[in-house]
């Protein structure tokens, strides 16, 4: 029963998917490119695919008003419609994403900026991309540990990101994401492993926070606010899963 459960919402998200890059890309170049056309596809389709995965979200905080640049820990696939259902700018990502089904086709539609974590003259052409966006007043979503973790605070943060911040005077909203059930961590295991794992389950229950925007003196302030910041909230988020 789990199995086939999961396999009709890898169809479900498959199919719709499609749909919204389709869509999607035929309204960008209709609009030519216009970036409010890109974000409204983009959160509609995030909120389709919590849905169709039945992912229950209690989510507090607020969703930024303003350009700011997103920092959340990152702990499973389901992080990307987390925070572009509630903040759908671009978003720094593995370049492995870009040969994904679907999620590949999608990289214009959702402005991704893909990163190669091996190559340093990628992991510098990123950062200008990051200050790029910024200068043309957009939004920047990025997962500062430099990728997904199976720990349950933070863990060493990337410092290149912050002093693009502190430069560019653009505010760090921080995000907490903590899952009710540890097991949805993606670690070494394959994409549909996980997925079968996990979306074979009814549903699956996280917290979602996001922070007032923060600023600083320093970059290192800075870097040491936000993760001092979503720690916290995870710790508290941790301990209410318990009392329940």
């Amino acid at each position: 029963m789990k199995q086939i459960l999961a396999t009709i919402r890898l169809i479900l998200v498959f199919v719709g998917s499609l749909i919204f890059v389709i869509v999607g890309l035929i309204l960008l170049f209709i609009c030519f490119g216009s970036p409010a056309i890109s974000r409204f596809i983009t959160k509609n389709w995030a909120r389709f695919c919590l849905l169709i995965l039945n992912i229950k979200v209690n989510f507090s905080g607020q969703a930024p008003e303003r350009r700011v640049i997103l920092m959340a820990n990152h702990r499973s696939y389901i992080d990307i419609f987390l925070v572009f259902s509630r903040y759908p700018a671009s978003i720094v990502a593995k370049k492995e994403l870009g040969r994904w089904p679907i999620i590949g086709w999608s990289v214009r539609l959702a402005r991704m900026i893909l990163v190669d974590r091996s190559s340093k003259s990628s992991l510098i052409a990123t950062m200008r991309a990051i200050k790029a966006e910024i200068d043309r007043g957009g939004g920047v979503i990025l997962f500062p540990e430099g990728g997904i973790k199976t720990e349950s605070l933070t863990a060493t943060f990337k410092h290149g990101s912050f002093k693009i911040a502190q430069t560019t005077g653009t505010p760090i909203a921080p995000a907490a994401i903590n899952y009710h059930d540890s097991k949805v961590f993606w670690g070494d295991e394959s994409f549909l492993t996980n997925f079968y794992r996990q979306m074979g389950k009814w549903r699956t229950d996280v917290d979602f926070w996001i922070g007032e925007p923060i600023t600083a003196e320093s970059d290192e302030v800075l870097m040491d606010a936000v993760k001092q910041s979503i720690d916290g909230k995870l710790v508290e988020f941790e301990s209410r899963v318990k009392k329940a």
